[in-house]
């Protein structure tokens, strides 16, 4: 309908005066025609039938009323955090006594409060209930049912046929200052469409008011439904009913039902403005220029045609528009009940609309009126001016609408005059609502649930609820879109197939109000949320193929391609993938008729619905991502705890947002090191106790993944859980920038260094090393740290290239103490840009496939896939939707890392004698692994890798270290690198603020499985269009309950595998100095020009403005003329005072900086350095070691005294020692990740900024604005990455 809506011209609305429509066009041919679209009797469930026994519905919403109106205003929403289910942890909760605007004292400083009048309305003494303790309250009070009376289809005219239809009870809903419980009435017993609603609101009925109680509202919906002129916009309530709070209780004697009048009564009304105060629109900064393009500007006229007629331009501002009225009086109201007086405007911003709302304050004989603009919600026409008795439109108590009215209108006298329609509610005390008592019955369960599950049968599907009582009518609406070949008293009713949605439609109206009321009230055989463990059956869990069958293994194909170019010709060779038809045929089949968790069917002969529930289906499905494709044994297998607990969809909560907060080493013991030249720190000793504990086996992780099913049209969720303590297989340390991480990680090594000698075997090419992998610029400091602290006690064999490794022995290996290694040495560049020294000698090595260079392309995460499968045929991806170039570049990535992992194989299935030189790392098991800066294999954007030219870690290269790294790996017996001990990560910007970021971080260091794991994104890096579509038909949409489960396991992976310590505290200060500089007006054309295409022509936009267009401006700010000039000067003044020191320089490479700097510092003639592409990894290891030492001879003294690096070589260089001042040419900006950015920066500043700096260190920025000194993109992107809490982030929040 919505579809339709949008698409057809005769349905679309341009505005609300255009009402004849005939649905009838559009209306599904049907026995009831003749009608119209009118609501008939005859199709009301009711109809001919004699009710039971009724109740008033006032008195028993009295009732409910008095015992829970408290509660329900005090755990409904108080606070914008509130809105997503949670519950704000502050105490305090304050109310804006103005506008109504509620806010918890947390949220108090993140928002603009400085304009309310707060006052508390929560105090710390008042306890709040639990929302969803308190849901199911009113769910076990609330009736399930209810009827209308005998008068109202004679006093409403759109309420014809309603009284032989029950309303039954479709939600319960949460919201702003009270509960929402929703009533629906359907034709034809659910089958037909929804003629009308009831909505009862339990709490505070309009905002501001004290006194708590019940509203009922009643709506109609056959004015929008008839096929003759059916009513457009938004469709007003018919009745209410107002239950207040007189005293102690609900005063129900006093309180009658309303109907709105039948006509509004119009009339006009002297609206006069004084005391002028700022409009919204100054307030919000616009000024001339906005109101003269606005006025300039010449609208089309089939844009404008159907405008509505308005006594003010709807084109541009009003003459007026910087000011509005501070005092507004109203006269001419001659009603008893009159709007006369004068109404004060309210500072109150942000929490109305426009901030628009004015006051009439309350006396002894009137009550206080609010004048506000009502917004069209629908856009179908213009906001609306209303008087009303609260401040909030969604209370539904305005009293006047001024017509064509605004502000400015009450400064000008031609239109003080302005016509009113005055809205009245008439009493009707002829009408009633009566609560009906249900004709279907739940019958309660002799037997506990868990106890009927038998795990030895994959099919016990125990009877979880009957409901008895169905009529024949009933169960023929519920059976209509179901397989019935009348031979059979029981007929499943198919919920989540081709007539899914519409099965569980009907469900929802006919069973779900009855059985969540009968939930609700504990009366299941089973408690919710209670987990139930299961035994293990026969066939172990995650095992079961009829349950999670196996997909058809993927097959890589050669395809030749030849192209042409004038006489050259070039053949290329394209892998593609390839699935077994028939394979695909069956697996589609099996994945078609594994069981259900839930199965609903109908018994006919006894009226029954029948709700059966299999626990073993989530089990094994729970199951079987802990335990499949992971290389564990059949012990670990049947050693995994397996249970399952039935939730309800609505009681699941969001999680609540928390930063990750890494802990210290304070609580342990310290370790000695013997050996050791300079003796260990105090937190040093400490955090490495912490690693030794955790290579003993002593720290336990709960592995755990979960398998959601939820039952369709009831709401009802089975959770299967399997879970498995498990020794952690390494962690992070993630101690502060200059803090000593190398240190500790040589101590780790030397204190464990017999054992591991003692465990080295050449025959079984077991190393005693530790292999050390770190970024191309950092291999020789290892070196250097090693010589520093152990002299020679520990063997270390350094391998910068190919080159190097074919100079040593297998048993020159295993015999090393430390072996250190580029991470990016899989794709060393040879010769020939083509050329890969180390995958092509893995190749010859291994015997195997020829490995092609790593993709540069499809780094980003895998996109929705959306399409059906398409049955008897080879899955690819053409047949899926939305499904077009991204996919080749996961193609490049899967053969990728598929022929790298097959050579892999082949090398491990060879010998090699001790004297042989020149075999793969892959081939030997290690002592431990350790990966320095593991954060730069890890993290970044998509435009990183695409500009990523001007760094010594390219995209490739990262491409290549993760692989190498084993990062999207699930199977630890099958990763390039073996570690026996241990897998560590180092890195002084941990970057754990997204459960992404952690997942991914816990899989690199050993495997460790968090709750999530097999739905990572870097694991659909790689897939097919098939396998991404279907792991959204096996797993579907992921539960509140999940992102709870996934929030918490990573969490409890960082409080006990990531430990973080502060240095101490330095000496030496940090200055930071800021150089200004206005581009020239070339310049700023050019950044004019680049931002035009998001129609902004402005310096002061913001980054987040242009979105993935930011290039373009960045790029032009990056290369200007007076970013150079400025660099050229902070070189020349901090030379001038000392002509001798070294200078550090860093840029950002994704945008241009770095080459910026690069040809400014090639053209001015000045000597400096610089690391690319062009040097090998020992180079860039010698250029750097001449900034990381003082000045020794005189050839020292002769190098340049500039080093120019990007932003993406920052990480791990110890260039305290030489170096005291950097300059950072622009800010790093990569896209929308703060976080990341910051930290990038963090890592710059630390080179120099760290332990062992004795002077005091200077940070340079170059910030450009626009040619006359206006803000523009450098000082928003330096503000956003020296934000407080970004930083905080960035640091990971650690003690």
């Amino acid at each position: 309908c919505m579809l339709a809506g949008i698409c057809s011209f005769q349905l679309r609305r341009e505005q609300k005066s255009i009402e004849k429509v005939n649905l009838r066009n559009f209306a599904l041919s049907q026995k009831y025609d003749h009608a119209n679209g009118s609501v008939l009797a005859e199709r009301g469930d009711l109809y001919g039938a004699k009710l039971s026994t009724t109740k008033d519905f006032a008195e028993v919403f009295a009732k409910i009323g008095d015992n829970l109106a408290v509660d329900a205003f005090r755990c409904s929403v108080l606070c914008n955090c509130e809105s997503s289910g949670q519950t704000s942890p502050d105490e305090k909760v304050l109310e804006c006594s103005d506008c109504g605007l509620g806010i918890c004292h947390a949220c108090t400083s993140r928002h603009q409060i400085g304009s309310h009048s707060l006052t508390e309305v929560i105090t710390s003494e008042t306890k709040r209930p639990n929302p969803h303790e308190f849901e199911m309250k009113l769910r076990c009070a609330a009736p399930s049912v209810l009827v209308l009376g005998k008068a109202w289809e004679d006093t409403i005219p759109e309420a014809t046929g309603l009284e032989s239809y029950s309303f039954q009870l479709q939600r319960v809903d949460r919201m702003r200052g009270h509960w929402l419980l929703t009533y629906g009435a359907w034709e034809d017993h659910g089958s037909g469409r929804q003629v009308a609603e009831i909505r009862v609101a339990l709490g505070q009925i309009g905002a501001l008011q004290k006194e708590l109680g019940v509203a009922a509202y009643v709506k109609c919906f056959s004015p929008a439904i008839r096929h003759d002129n059916p009513k457009r916009g938004v469709l007003g309530d018919s009745a209410r009913l107002i239950l207040r709070t007189k005293g102690q209780s609900i005063d129900v004697e006093s309180a009658t039902w309303e109907v709105k009048g039948a006509k509004p009564t119009k009339s006009s009304l002297d609206i006069v403005g004084s005391d002028p105060t700022d409009s919204t629109r100054i307030q919000v900064g616009l000024n001339d220029d906005a109101a003269k393009a606005l006025k300039s500007h010449s609208a089309q006229k089939k844009f404008t045609k159907n405008f509505p007629k308005s006594r003010n331009s709807l084109l541009h501002y009003h003459k007026k528009w910087k000011t509005w009225p501070g005092t507004i009086v109203v006269s001419g109201d001659e009603n008893e009940a009159s709007v006369n007086g004068t109404y004060k405007k309210m500072s109150c911003e942000h929490s109305i609309v426009l901030s628009a709302l004015w006051r009439r304050d309350e006396t002894d004989d009137s009550p206080a009126l609010y004048l506000y603009l009502r917004p069209d919600v629908m856009r179908t026409d213009l906001d609306v001016a209303v008087i009303s008795t609260t401040p909030s439109y969604r209370d539904n108590m305005e009293i006047c609408e001024l017509k064509d009215w605004i502000p400015e209108n009450t400064l000008v006298e031609g239109t003080h005059s302005t016509n009113v329609r005055f809205l009245s509610w008439e009493p009707a005390p002829s009408l009633k609502l009566a609560v009906h008592e249900p004709t279907m019955a739940i019958e309660k369960r002799s037997k506990p649930f868990h106890d009927q599950v038998d795990t030895s049968k994959s099919d016990s599907s125990p009877i979880l609820c009957e409901m008895s009582g169905l009529s024949n009518e009933v169960m023929a609406s519920i059976l209509q879109n179901c397989t019935d070949d009348g031979n059979s008293d029981v007929v499943t009713i198919d919920l989540y197939r081709k007539m899914g949605s519409q099965n569980a439609k009907k469900l929802s109206i006919v069973a779900a109000p009855s059985l969540l009321k009968y939930a609700a009230e504990g009366l299941l055989p089973l408690d919710l949320l209670r987990w139930y463990k299961l035994a293990q059956p026969e066939k172990s869990f995650g095992l079961c193929e009829s349950n999670y069958p196996s997909r058809p293994v993927e097959k890589w194909t050669a395809v030749k391609s030849i192209a042409k170019r004038g006489k050259t010709t070039t053949e290329s060779v394209k892998y593609e993938r390839e699935f077994d038809a028939k394979e695909s045929s069956d697996f589609y089949q099996k994945l078609m008729n594994r069981p259900s968790a839930f199965e609903a069917s109908i018994n006919k002969a006894s009226g029954r619905l029948i709700i059966r529930m299999n626990p073993l289906v989530a089990g094994h499905q729970a199951a079987a991502h802990l335990v499949r494709g992971r290389g564990l044994g059949e012990d670990f297998v049947r050693s995994i705890d397996v249970s399952y607990s039935l939730s309800e969809l609505s009681r699941m909560g969001e999680p609540k947002t928390k930063e990750f907060h890494v802990p210290n080493s304070d609580a342990f013991e310290e370790t000695p090191v013997d050996g050791m030249e300079l003796p260990l720190y105090s937190r040093q000793a400490k955090a490495l106790t912490r690693m030794r504990d955790i290579e003993a086996g002593k720290v336990d992780f709960n592995e755990e993944e979960r398998s959601e099913h939820t039952l369709n049209g009831i709401g009802w969720c089975l959770i299967g859980k399997a879970s498995k303590m498990t020794p952690l297989k390494g962690g992070v340390l993630g101690d502060a920038i200059g803090s000593g991480k190398t240190v500790v990680t040589i101590a780790l090594i030397l204190s464990g260094i017999e054992e591991a000698r003692a465990k080295r075997s050449v025959k079984d090419g077991k190393s005693g090393a530790t292999l050390i992998v770190v970024p191309p610029g950092l291999v020789r400091q290892w070196d250097d740290e090693r010589k520093k602290f152990t002299k020679n006690k520990l063997k270390s064999i350094i391998l910068d290239s190919t080159q190097s490794l074919q100079r040593y022995t297998v048993k020159e290996i295993c015999e090393a103490d430390m072996v250190i290694v580029p991470a990016g040495i899989i794709e060393e560049k040879g010769k020939k840009t083509k050329d890969r020294p180390y995958t092509e000698l893995l190749t010859k090595k291994a015997n195997g496939i020829k490995i092609p260079p790593a993709p540069s392309n499809g780094h980003a995460e895998a996109p929705t896939i959306e399409g059906s499968w398409v049955r008897n045929m080879q899955s690819g991806p053409s047949i899926y939707v939305g499904n077009t170039s991204e996919q080749k570049h996961r193609d490049e990535q899967a053969y990728y890392g598929h022929a790298y992992a097959e050579n892999i194989k082949k090398l491990r299935t060879k010998s090699f004698g001790p004297n042989e030189r020149a075999v793969p790392l892959e081939y030997f098991s290690w002592d431990r692994v350790i990966v320095d800066e593991c954060h730069e294999c890890l993290v970044s954007t998509k435009r990183q890798d695409q500009v990523s030219k001007d760094t010594d870690f390219k995209v490739q290269a990262r491409r290549g270290a993760r692989e190498f790294l084993g990062v999207g790996c699930t199977d630890a017996s099958s990763r390039p690198l073996l570690a026996r001990t241990a897998f560590w990560g180092l890195t002084g910007t941990p970057l754990l603020e997204t459960e992404a970021r952690v997942t991914e971080l816990a899989n690199l260091m050993g495997g460790t499985y968090l709750t999530g794991s097999a739905h990572h994104w870097r694991k659909e890096e790689r897939e097919s269009g098939r396998d991404i579509f279907l792991n959204q038909q096996e797993e579907g949409s992921k539960s509140r309950e999940y992102r709870c489960a996934i929030q918490e396991s990573c969490h409890t992976y960082v409080r006990e595998a990531c430990q973080r310590n502060r240095g101490e505290q330095l000496a030496v200060k940090l200055e930071r100095k800021q150089t200004f500089v206005n581009m020239s007006e070339s310049d700023g054309a050019k950044f004019l020009k680049a931002i035009k295409v998001v129609n902004l022509e402005s310096y002061s936009i913001r980054p987040d403005h242009l979105g993935e267009k930011a290039g373009d401006a960045l790029t032009v700010t990056a290369s200007s003329a007076a970013r150079r000039d400025a660099l050229f000067e902070i070189i020349d003044s901090i030379q001038k005072d000392e002509p001798h020191t070294k200078i550090i320089i860093f840029a950002n490479a994704v945008y241009g900086g770095h080459e910026s700097a690069l040809s400014a510092l090639k053209s001015s003639g000045r000597k400096f350095c610089h690391v690319d592409d062009s040097h090998s990894v020992l180079e860039q290891n010698e250029i750097i070691s001449w900034f990381r030492h003082t000045d020794a001879t005189e050839e020292d003294r002769a190098r340049p005294r500039i080093l120019l690096l990007s932003f993406n070589q920052a990480a791990g260089h110890n260039l305290q020692e030489a170096c005291h001042h950097v300059i950072m040419y622009d800010p790093m900006y990569s896209g929308s990740d703060a976080v990341a950015d910051a930290s990038v920066e963090e890592q710059a500043l630390g080179r120099v900024m760290r332990q062992g700096q004795r002077e005091d260190v200077t940070c340079y920025r170059i910030l450009v604005k626009g040619p006359n000194g206006e803000k523009c993109l450098d000082d928003c992107i330096v503000e956003r990455n020296l934000d407080e809490d970004v930083l905080r982030a960035a640091t990971s929040n650690f003690d």
